[in-house]
C-alpha cells in the first residue's frame, strides 16, 4: 500500500451499483463521545469512550435509468440500508460499510444548469467498519465457485465482521460464505468461517463471527444459479473493538 488518489472508486448503497452516480463524498465519520469523568483530585480533563457513531454523507448526479440514483435513493426507505465505499475495485483493498438510516435526499439545480442530490446517511446500532475487499469490487459468478484469497498477513482471535452485498441474480439461488485457510489452500483446506443467508433476489446483509479467523479469506458461492453479482467486504476484529465480536 502507497499513498493515493481518489480516482477508481465504487459505492454500494444497498443492492443498488451507484459508482457512476455518485460525484463527490463530503465525509465518511466515526466520531466517539467522550465522556468527561474529571474527578476533584484531577488537574486536567478525564474523559473515557461513549457511544461510537457514524455518518456518511455524498452527492449524486440526477439518473432515473433502471437501478440508477433515482430509484435507490428518492424512495427514503424507513428501513435499514446498508452502505459501502470501496477504495478501488482490487481484492485486498481499504473499503468501509455499515449498516444506517437514510436521512434525506435533497436536490440543487444550478445555475449552470447541473442537477445533484446531496445524502446523509447515519449508523444505527453498529458503528461503520473500516475493513478490506474480498471482492474484485463487484464479481460476477457464472454458477458456483470459489474466488481468489486475501492474504491479510496472519491469523486473529477477535471475530470478524462481513458485508454482502448481492447486487442482481439472474436466476436461481445462491448461498454466499467466507472461507478461511491457514496456508491458501496447500495442505490446510478452505473452510466457511461465517455465511449468509440463501437468496434469489439482490439484497444485503451484514453478519458476524467470534473467535479465529485464518490467515486467507475468500469467497465461495454455492446453489443453482446464474450470474450473481455481489460485493463483500470484511472487517477482522481487535482487542481494542468498543464491544466484542
Amino acid at each position: 500500500m502507497a499513498k493515493r488518489s481518489g480516482l477508481g472508486q465504487e459505492f454500494y448503497i444497498s443492492s443498488y451499483d451507484l459508482s457512476g452516480d455518485v460525484a463527490s463524498i463530503g465525509t465518511m465519520a466515526t466520531p466517539r463521545e467522550a465522556l468527561d469523568v474529571t474527578a476533584i483530585n484531577a488537574s486536567a480533563h478525564e474523559r473515557i469512550l461513549g457511544l461510537a457513531d457514524g455518518n456518511i454523507s455524498f452527492t449524486t448526479y440526477f439518473n432515473d435509468a433502471t437501478r440508477q440514483e433515482h430509484a435507490a435513493l428518492s424512495g427514503l426507505p424507513t428501513a435499514d440500508v446498508q452502505v459501502s465505499w470501496l477504495m478501488s475495485g482490487t481484492r485486498g483493498d481499504p473499503a468501509v460499510s455499515m449498516v444506517a438510516k437514510q436521512i434525506d435526499y435533497n436536490g440543487t439545480r444550478g445555475t449552470d444548469g447541473s442537477l445533484t442530490f446531496d445524502v446523509n446517511c447515519n449508523s444505527t446500532g453498529t458503528a461503520p467498519d473500516w475493513g478490506v475487499l474480498l471482492t474484485a469490487g463487484s464479481d460476477t459468478h457464472s454458477s458456483a465457485g470459489a474466488t481468489a484469497s486475501v492474504d491479510n498477513g496472519a491469523a486473529t482471535s477477535n471475530g470478524l465482521v462481513a458485508y454482502l452485498h448481492v447486487v442482481s441474480i439472474a436466476s436461481g439461488s445462491v448461498t454466499v460464505a467466507v472461507q478461511e485457510s491457514s496456508d491458501n489452500g496447500s495442505s490446510d483446506a478452505f473452510v466457511n468461517v461465517v455465511g449468509f443467508s440463501t437468496t434469489s433476489a439482490a439484497t444485503t446483509e451484514r453478519v458476524t463471527s467470534s473467535g479465529a479467523a485464518e490467515r486467507y479469506l475468500r469467497v465461495n458461492t454455492t446453489g443453482t444459479f446464474s450470474n450473481a453479482v455481489i460485493v463483500l467486504t470484511i472487517r477482522r476484529g481487535t482487542a481494542q473493538d468498543d464491544v466484542s465480536l
